[in-house]
Parts: structure tokens; C-alpha cells; sequence
């Protein structure tokens, strides 16, 4: 089937919690042209730097694809919003391909196949390569052509949005992120919870390594202060990264979190995206209810009163470093100084103030 197709894809999100399961995928991508989505990645499951890797919107693509990959995902597409072509061919793999704990799951296949990802994909990349023609190279090079140009137009989208820094209390996230993905090695870790943020992490740092990007694939807002720490403490020899919106940063228990990387030697760095509350909750109250009170109101009890809260100072108050920064023009020093701080053995929190909404 797949190398039968005119426009194959792949989505996933969590094969990567396995590193042999990305090598296997990003080579047979690779061999059969094949354009891969991570949808609502909590591991990074394709190296950004791959030819392959085609974003995270997967909208267009399902609505072409006449062969698509379901591997190691759980919700690939909202079908409210997104429309699959139903001539395609979807085949699963998956370590729970019939999804036991869901009460509904209805994405469609015509392949299901409970298994390994890393193994069943080794497979299938070697009995491609021993069916391989003249003709079918052929058609994947023009494949990869067309990726490549849409890889390059991704590219030029995010340096322009982190191009524009925003203004004073009014940071632009994807500049913020742009400047954190300036100062990380290839092996540091990166916990994503930057909720309504997330589309300028994912689109601004840019992760090779498997198990160098990290966030949570349901519920459980506050969570990443604890992975960040579990993080360090399985890689010592990396700089861990925690990117928090402020109402998730409430949500974490930050006491304990600095509590613990005081007591353990853990020094992670914590970038609080404050804008202001729980952004979700008033976006989710406005798809419910468009034309209700809250909206006519203005009120969706989602506010922060942030002017009245130093989130950097309980970071100080177990012996790590604290700064709050609202110029654009003073991120990257102060990025530098929380950097400068978790190298010398303390944990950092930086507060970039971004516009409230």
C-alpha cells in the first residue's frame, strides 16, 4: 500500500517514547516519501531536522492522503473539524490499537495491528527496500522535492513570527522561544506545557535527540514541575527546560517543586509564560458557549491578577534564581543569566510577561 501511494502520510505522538521507534520511522519516511505529523506530540517522535517531518497540522494532508500511518496516537484529528478522504487506505500500529480504555474510538482503518512501532516499522522499511524499482525511486524523489519546498516555507513562517519581538508587558512567545532555542544543546530536555502556547514551542525549538522533547497527552494541568525534576534527575548532564503558562505554573505546587531541586541538587529552569490566567478555560467556555454571560461579560473566572504575584521569587526562596522580564529587548540576558544559574548548580524561574487576553 505504501508504495503504491500517491501521497502517503504518518501521525503520531508518542512513538517517540521509544528512540529506536524515531530512527525506524524517520528511515522508511525517508525510502518511501512519506510526509509525517506529530498531532499533539508529548515525545518528539520525528527529528525536526528530517526531510520528512511535515509540522504538526494535519488537516490538509488527511484530506488527500490516499495512505496513511496511524502509529502510537490516540487522537490523530478532531473530526469536527477535519475531514478524512474516504478512499484512503489508514493502517494502525499501535501497542494498544483497539484503545481498551476509551469509551468511543472511531478513527478509521483498515489494518489494525497491536505491536511495537520500532519493530514493525524495521519490517516493513526492508521488505520496501527489496521491493524497491527504478520507478517507485522515482516517484518518492518527487515526493521529497515537494517536501522539501514545504519544509522551507515552514521555516521562513516561524523566523518571521520570531522576528517580531511584541512590546512591553506584550512578549511574543515565538521570540521568546526562538532565543531559548538559540542557548540549548542538542541533548538538553525540553517539558512542553505551554498549553495555549504550545504552537510556538513546538514551531520555535527545534529537537533532533528522542527524549529531548517532552509534555503530557491528556489532563493534568501542573504537571511538568515534577517531570522536569524526574528529567534531571535521569539526565544530570542535561539542562532541563520546564515551559509553563501561569496558570499551569499554579497548578504545579512550585514550593515543592524548589523544594526538592534545593534538597536533590536538581537545578531545572522554569519559563513562566504569563498571560494572565487560564487562557483555556475562556477559549473553551467560547466554543461552548459563543453568545452566553461570560462572553457578553467579559468574566470567565479564568484571570490571574499577575501584577499582584511574584512567581520568580518562589524559585528564590529555595535557593534558586528569580527575574521577571517584560522588555523584549532583556530577554536573551535574562535567559542568559537564568542559563548561567542552573549551569552553576541553583534552578532559575523566568516570568516573560506576554499579552494578556
Amino acid at each position: 500500500v505504501l508504495m503504491a501511494a500517491a501521497h502517503p502520510i504518518a501521525i503520531t505522538s508518542y512513538l517517540g517514547r521509544k528512540p529506536a521507534a524515531v530512527a525506524a520511522l524517520d528511515a522508511l519516511a525517508q525510502v518511501c516519501g512519506i510526509a509525517v505529523y506529530e498531532s499533539s506530540p508529548c515525545f518528539l517522535c520525528m527529528p525536526r531536522s528530517s526531510p520528512c517531518f511535515a509540522g504538526f497540522d494535519t488537516a490538509s494532508a488527511v484530506a488527500q492522503t490516499d495512505a496513511g500511518l496511524l502509529l502510537d496516537v490516540d487522537v490523530p484529528w478532531l473530526p469536527k473539524y477535519v475531514k478524512h478522504n474516504p478512499a484512503a487506505r489508514w493502517m494502525q500500529v499501535d501497542v494498544d490499537a483497539s484503545k481498551r480504555d476509551f469509551p468511543m474510538w472511531g478513527f478509521p482503518a483498515d489494518m489494525r495491528i497491536e505491536a511495537d512501532c520500532a519493530t514493525v516499522l524495521a519490517q516493513v522499511l526492508e521488505a520496501v527496500k527489496e521491493k524497491s524499482t527504478p520507478a517507485f525511486r522515482q516517484r518518492v524523489a518527487e515526493r521529497m522535492g515537494k517536501l522539501a519546498a514545504q519544509s522551507a516555507q515552514r521555516q521562513v513562517l516561524a523566523a518571521r513570527a520570531a522576528a517580531d519581538p511584541g512590546a512591553q508587558d506584550a512578549i511574543s512567545p515565538a521570540f521568546v522561544c526562538a532565543a531559548l532555542n538559540r542557548v540549548l544543546r542538542a541533548g538538553d530536555v525540553v517539558i512542553n506545557e505551554a498549553i495555549r502556547n504550545v504552537p510556538a514551542v513546538l514551531s520555535q525549538i527545534m529537537r533532533d535527540e528522542p527524549l529531548t522533547l517532552l509534555g503530557s497527552a491528556g489532563g493534568g494541568l501542573g504537571y511538568s514541575g515534577g517531570l522536569a525534576l524526574g528529567a534531571k534527575l535521569a539526565r544530570p548532564a542535561a539542562r532541563v527546560v520546564q515551559i509553563v503558562g501561569d496558570g499551569g505554573f499554579h497548578f504545579s505546587t512550585p514550593s515543592s517543586v524548589y523544594a526538592v531541586a534545593q534538597q536533590y541538587a536538581l537545578p531545572i529552569f522554569t519559563v513562566v509564560l504569563d498571560n494572565g490566567g487560564w487562557q483555556a478555560v475562556k477559549e473553551a467556555t467560547l466554543r461552548v458557549y459563543p453568545d452566553g454571560v461570560a462572553a457578553a461579560t467579559q468574566n470567565f473566572q479564568s484571570r490571574l491578577e499577575g501584577e499582584k504575584r511574584d512567581f520568580a521569587k518562589v524559585g528564590e526562596a529555595f535557593g534558586g534564581y528569580g527575574e521577571t522580564v517584560a522588555d523584549p529587548a532583556l530577554v536573551e540576558a535574562a535567559i542568559a543569566r537564568c542559563v548561567g544559574a542552573v549551569d552553576s548548580g541553583r534552578a532559575a524561574v523566568l516570568v516573560v510577561k506576554l499579552k494578556v487576553q
